[in-house]
């Protein structure tokens, strides 16, 4: 083996903690340097002397481009807090609108007039105006449970969020279609967080998570188009006479159906931007659910966390741009 052979290899087995394409670069660069000094008459050994010892090179590689474990952490790093944050402040939306602005209680009153007609009132309340401020208090337990692991050591982070990730679950299955099934959203952000951490220190994400997440966005819309007979009901309170409620893709609809497709598409191809906009119709969805106080609200809340869960996520792990 050549002294020039024998450099390059021990520089590029001092070069295996940067990332391979920076390695491939550094490699370049020295084989270039040789040729050179071949054309200029001067030995292998003089440019390996010139160039400095393999440790040099490496420390000197490190120092420009950085170890490939600390770029896969400061992504790791970067994709949680994103998506851990996300869970908290959704949280908190959650609580404060489920507790002091959701009209979730209906009450009738009857007053007779002189003539003997009955009048029916409807007065919508919110949880707290019955219940009182307690309930508000537990609204906001989730919020607490999303904001542990964002406090906790680094060293038992992954600990902390396993436990809020169940605690937060089992809100959500005890709470069912009442207060917990709010913060559905809220545990799938924490257990992506969680998810995206542990992966991002480790192999990555590849293509069968893109597949993946793709096909998870447009699940519920082909569930919908099955269930419903070709679509999803144009207004769920729209009866036709004695036959019930009128179901199918109303024109609106299809435009919108298309959009998230191209979005999934997007997603496998692997473009970050396709998930920032998923994320923003995700929480679209998810407000207009927490604000509308129609009988669908908490599906559509679901949907939207879904979605939302899906497009952060897509869209801080992500490489490629835009």
């Amino acid at each position: 083996m050549s002294t020039e052979d024998t450099y390059l290899h021990s520089v590029e087995r001092m070069l295996r903690s940067i990332a391979p394409e920076h390695r491939t670069a550094v490699l370049d660069d020295l084989r270039a340097h040789f040729a050179d000094a071949e054309e200029a008459g001067r030995s292998p050994e003089e440019v390996a002397q010139s160039l400095g010892t393999p440790a040099e090179i490496a420390e000197r590689a490190e120092e420009e481009f950085g170890t490939a474990t600390s770029s896969s952490d400061a992504r790791a790093e970067f994709a949680w807090r994103v998506l851990q944050w996300a869970a908290v402040v959704l949280a908190v939306l959650t609580g404060v609108v489920a507790a002091f602005i959701m009209p979730t209680y209906v009450r009738s009153s009857e007053t007779v007039s002189s003539d003997g007609t009955v009048t029916t009132m409807e007065t919508a309340q919110t949880l707290i105006a019955v219940n009182g401020l307690w309930v508000a208090l537990i609204a906001l337990v989730p919020t607490l449970i999303a904001a542990v692991p964002l406090v906790v050591p680094r060293r038992v982070r992954m600990i902390a969020a396993s436990v809020a990730g169940v605690l937060l679950t089992t809100m959500v299955l005890i709470g069912g279609f009442t207060l917990g099934g709010f913060f559905l959203p809220t545990a799938m952000l924490s257990w992506a967080a969680l998810i995206a951490w542990a992966r991002l220190r480790g192999s990555g994400f590849g293509i069968g998570w893109r597949i993946a997440g793709a096909v998870l966005t447009v699940l519920p819309i082909a569930a919908s188009i099955a269930l419903f007979d070709y679509g999803m009901p144009r207004r769920y309170a729209d009866y036709s006479e004695g036959t019930g409620p009128s179901f199918g893709i109303s024109a609106w609809a299809w435009p919108f159906l298309l959009a998230v497709l191209a979005l999934a598409v997007l997603m496998i191809i692997g473009y970050r931007a396709a998930g920032w906009v998923l994320a923003a119709i995700g929480l679209a969805v998810v407000i207009v659910g927490l604000t509308s106080g129609d009988l669908l609200a908490l599906l559509f809340i679901w949907l939207g966390g879904f979605w939302l869960t899906i497009g952060l996520a897509h869209a801080v792990t992500a490489t490629r741009r835009p």
